[in-house]
């Protein structure tokens, strides 16, 4: 029996045909720990092949942990990871790089974690142990690359720290958070995206312009759900207001009610759309019982994210690649179920339908 457990999806993307998922995987048991990123590979989304595991503890940089993070395209079609590396068994949090050892890979099954880690370190302003999963990073209009990194302040408020680089490997610190909200706790797993107010159609992270919205997303660390708002980007100041009408924090809008954490989307530039994947955390009460099961937790199936025609919430649905998977079509047309009967459609093997 393999016994793990699946964590975050660490950096989903799409690269020459293949999609890619990365995600936090333990390989020795099944509940948190031994971190590694583990990667699987897809021409559909449906049907996975998993390969060898990206990224593991194996550097000072990230010898007592290889965290979430995500995958940014870099121009030349140059994949990059940004994920976060544990130092010491203080949970020092610092954010490191790996790419691809052969782009004439098309699965790009050996990463390499270049000796200039880690690329950012906490100042003396950022809590060190509440420090981690850098986002997907977006070119700005002035030549410069921006990212996100979560955190906690003092007196329970989240909020999401910018760094700027000009060359991806340099990154310097802004002077005011992204964007923060009160007695929200630890900001995890941060998601920042554009979406369209005219279309369903998805854009990559680094669009600006008019009809367009900003959604950015939190993983709660207190309540172990996601959270997102929507609202502008201030591109001048480099800072994010939510709209008026919403609400941040525990009673906020979630991507899904159900158990459902640690969520990341990508834009998938075959078909113009914002994907959204994220863990279903299946950990029962007790450890023993994860234990004794041999495993826990899953990738949800991934769904097309989109706005609103409203403006004021998102919309999401499961990728139309799933309706491969459908077989004969059964149907009953025009039939008066009276009350109290009972009737046997023909054709249905499943208990439910």
């Amino acid at each position: 029996m393999v016994r793990t457990t699946t964590l975050d999806p660490t950096g989903p993307m799409y690269y020459n045909g293949i999609y890619h998922l990365f995600y936090q995987y333990n390989t020795k048991g099944e509940v948190w720990g031994n971190i590694v990123w583990a990667h699987s590979v897809s021409v559909d989304m449906v049907n996975w092949i998993n390969l060898e595991h990206a990224i593991y503890p194996s550097e000072v940089f990230d010898k007592y942990g290889t965290w979430s993070g995500s995958t940014t395209i870099l121009p030349g079609n140059k994949p990059v990871i940004l994920y976060t590396g544990i130092v010491d068994d203080e949970q020092t949090q610092v954010q490191n790089y790996a790419i691809p050892a052969n782009l004439s890979d098309p699965f790009l099954r050996k990463w390499i974690k270049p000796d200039n880690n880690p690329l950012v370190v906490a100042d003396e302003s950022i809590n060190k142990t509440k420090f981690r999963d850098p986002t997907t990073a977006w070119l700005g209009q002035d030549g410069s690359w921006r990212m996100l990194v979560g955190s906690l302040r003092k007196n329970k408020r989240g909020l999401a720290i910018l760094y700027r680089s000009r060359d991806f490997m340099k990154w310097t610190k802004a002077q005011h958070p992204f964007h923060s909200a009160a007695k929200t706790g630890n900001w995890e797993c941060v998601d920042f995206f554009p979406v369209s107010l005219e279309n369903t159609d998805g854009l990559d992270t680094s669009v600006i312009g008019e009809k367009i919205k900003h959604v950015l997303k939190v993983s709660l660390d207190d309540t172990r759900w996601d959270y997102y708002t929507i609202g502008t980007y201030d591109t001048k100041k480099d800072r994010y207001v939510p709209d008026d009408t919403m609400i941040e924090g525990y009673h906020g809008l979630r991507l899904d009610y159900g158990n459902f954490y640690a969520s990341k989307t990508f834009y998938d530039p075959s078909k113009n759309r914002r994907i959204l994947m994220g863990w279903c955390n299946e950990s029962d009460v007790f450890p023993t019982d994860d234990i004794y099961k041999g495993w826990s937790g899953i990738q949800a199936i991934p769904r097309k994210l989109w706005i609103d025609p409203s403006g004021k919430h998102l919309v999401q649905w499961p990728i139309e690649e799933l309706e491969t998977l459908r077989k004969k079509k059964v149907e009953l047309r025009n039939y008066k179920l009276n009350k109290g009967e009972n009737i046997e459609v023909q054709g249905i093997t499943p208990a439910q339908v």
